[in-house]
């Protein structure tokens, strides 16, 4: 019996592994492994993208997660739309602030005034008079921006997208020393989310575009997407941030620069906070409308400390402006937020207008790709 029963349950296995061609009915849907794991991260970043939208009670714009079939299109193909409008030239003035004319310029360029920071706190110091120098008024976005990529450049990044070279080192920035490899590059394909080592590497190439041509971009710095996590966390703590920013290192002091750019990372999202010098304000840029006023307090208390450590002074920012910028391009998606983000960098580092929107980001995907794969910014 035990034989006999031993021997049916091998003629099952056999028959169940028989090499007899299965007829095409029973033959279930291949897919290969790639097309399932970027479906699972796609159901995994709508979930959190949605609880991440239950939580933001204060968000007044509403969040569409669907696309037209025109759009996927664009995404998955990456084609850049030629017959977009494109916005005129506009030269980029520099105006003495001492000038008779500054008045009425200002009154052009500058908005209403938002609330103020609360009197009476911690950051309540004298205030540095800054000489007077400069100043260039904000641009309207130039044509050369949205030039559509070349076929050799298109060619290129189709290349380092590929799977062939997902483990492969495709480019090394020998200054910061951050290496990218195909697999890291891939957060530049469509619907994908940035990571820190593509995020950090368009920064330092944003501050070498600087270096090259310092009459056309503002005086900035670029934090990396590690320095707000390393102020904060667990608790603000200047001592962990103090040496990043040494004179010997940089070459300049934070106080001397027009801006200063802070990358914030949520959960799951991104967001940027603003040291606008030039302005005497701190800014918060948020693609979903949020608003978060620690990450303000805390940026600001940064700077009070960074001036009295680096220069010996106390600066007054009471009087300073704390900015929740509510007129900016948002996303309409749950995966768009860091590429917003290094647009928002990008443009205010020239003192450009946020002329751009959802639509332009599968273009602006792939040309931060073009750039990252030749290590120079445009």
């Amino acid at each position: 019996m035990a034989y006999a029963a031993t021997k049916r349950k091998r003629g099952v296995r056999q028959d169940r592994f028989s090499d007899k061609p299965a007829s095409d009915s029973t033959i279930p849907p291949t897919l290969s492994r790639y097309k399932v794991r970027e479906f699972h991260a796609r159901c995994r970043g709508f979930l959190r993208f949605r609880s991440l939208v239950r939580r933001n009670k204060r968000r007044t714009t509403s969040v569409c997660l669907g696309i037209s079939h025109h759009e996927a299109s664009n995404l998955f193909g990456y084609k850049f739309d030629s017959s977009k409008p494109i916005h005129e030239d506009e030269v980029i003035d520099l105006v003495d602030e001492e000038d008779s004319s500054i008045e009425q310029a200002a009154k052009e360029y500058s908005s209403p005034s938002p609330p103020r920071a609360p009197k009476g706190s911690y950051l309540s110091v004298p205030l540095i008079r800054r000489s007077p120098r400069l100043k260039k008024k904000r641009a309207e976005v130039s044509r050369e921006l949205f030039i559509p990529l070349k076929e050799e450049e298109d060619a290129q990044v189709k290349s380092a997208f590929s799977v062939r070279n997902r483990m492969k080192v495709l480019v090394l920035h020998k200054h910061s020393g951050i290496e990218i490899r195909g697999e890291t590059l891939q957060c530049l394909k469509p619907c994908a989310w940035l990571n820190d080592d593509v995020i950090n590497l368009y920064l330092e190439l944003l501050k070498e575009r600087e270096t090259r041509d310092p009459q056309k971009d503002f005086k900035c710095h670029f934090f990396n997407t590690f320095f707000y996590v390393k102020l904060t966390r667990p608790s603000y703590n200047y001592k962990a941030v103090r040496r990043w920013t040494r004179h010997k290192r940089l070459g300049y002091n934070l106080i001397d620069c027009d801006i200063i750019f802070v990358p914030i990372h949520g959960v799951v999202h991104w967001t940027l906070a603003v040291i606008n010098i030039r302005e005497c304000k701190f800014m918060y840029l948020d693609s979903l409308n949020g608003s978060d006023p620690t990450i303000l307090t805390a940026v600001a208390k940064y700077f009070v400390d960074e001036v009295k450590d680096k220069n010996g002074k106390t600066i007054d920012i009471s009087s300073w402006d704390m900015e929740y910028v509510k007129d900016l391009p948002l996303q309409q998606n749950g995966y768009d937020c860091g590429m917003f983000m290094l647009k928002y960098i990008d443009f205010y580092s020239r003192g450009l207008g946020l002329k751009f929107s959802q639509t332009d980001m599968p273009y602006f995907r792939v040309k931060t790709a073009k750039e990252i794969l030749r290590l120079q910014a445009d």
